[in-house]
């Protein structure tokens, strides 16, 4: 079984976060190694606040498992401080394995919990970045004017991976659910069937997908059509275990 290193945040409600990302890498058939960046305070109706672990504690935490366990892959969430990007970018240098960040800025709850400097620091360092269409404008240096959110998704996942070197993959929930791949300067759309409701925790599970089936030994394009189908079914099969809004369900 091959195993993916999650380092992302602690959603108390189970619906984001290290929980969806744990429960996505299993259904997929990889082995979850996790270790938590940020522990949040939120639920299914708002997040209230993000407070980063030691980023001492996340470098012995992520030599311990690199030094026990073979890792296949990476996915890394949420980002609540630049120390914590800085460690992550030295220790993760060093596993040569496909890497996707997810920059969770806004949490589909509500409310800025990433950090976009964080991210900056990191994006140099991963192979593959997801932002959606409004974290992929904080990432952008420059200000991209386009009347048509597609267009200005492709100039924007561009302008990126000049930027940063990293292919980009801007996820499609503000482009009726066509995800815009610059996957080594040249741009493709991936188009599937998209739901608009608002469901908990989507990005995360895109992402974890994304970076196990890198890890499986898919190509790019392939594991982002394979992601985009998993995050439908999921979306699916969506649960409301609490007051407000619907989570995820992989």
């Amino acid at each position: 079984m091959k195993t993916i290193l999650i380092i992302s945040g602690l959603d108390p409600s189970g619906g984001a976060g290290v929980c969806a990302d744990i429960k996505t890498a299993r259904a997929i058939g990889l082995y979850p190694a996790s270790v938590i960046t940020s522990l949040t305070v939120q639920n299914t109706c708002s997040v209230s606040s993000a407070r980063s672990v030691d980023s001492e504690i996340i470098r012995q935490q992520i030599r311990a498992v690199v030094e026990d366990i073979e890792i296949n892959c990476i996915k890394i969430g949420l980002l609540s401080s630049v120390d914590v990007a800085d460690v992550i970018a030295k220790e993760i240098s060093q596993i040569d394995v496909p890497s996707v960040l997810d920059p969770v800025i806004f949490a589909g709850a509500g409310g800025e919990i990433g950090d976009v400097e964080a991210y900056k620091r990191l994006l140099k360092h991963v192979s593959v970045a997801t932002p959606n269409l409004v974290e992929a404008r904080n990432l952008a240096s420059t200000k991209i004017e386009s009347a048509d959110r597609l267009e200005e998704a492709e100039k924007l996942a561009i302008s990126l991976n000049r930027k940063f070197g990293c292919d980009i993959v801007i996820t499609g929930g503000e482009m009726g659910g066509k995800d815009v791949v610059c996957e080594r300067g040249e741009v493709y759309t991936v188009s599937a069937e998209f739901s608009p409701v608002n469901i908990h925790g989507t990005g995360c599970v895109y992402s974890t997908a994304l970076a196990c089936y890198l890890g499986l030994g898919n190509t790019l394009e392939d594991a982002v059509r394979k992601a985009r189908i998993f995050v439908l079914e999921s979306v699916k099969k969506a649960l409301r275990p609490g007051k407000c809004f619907p989570v995820v369900n992989p």
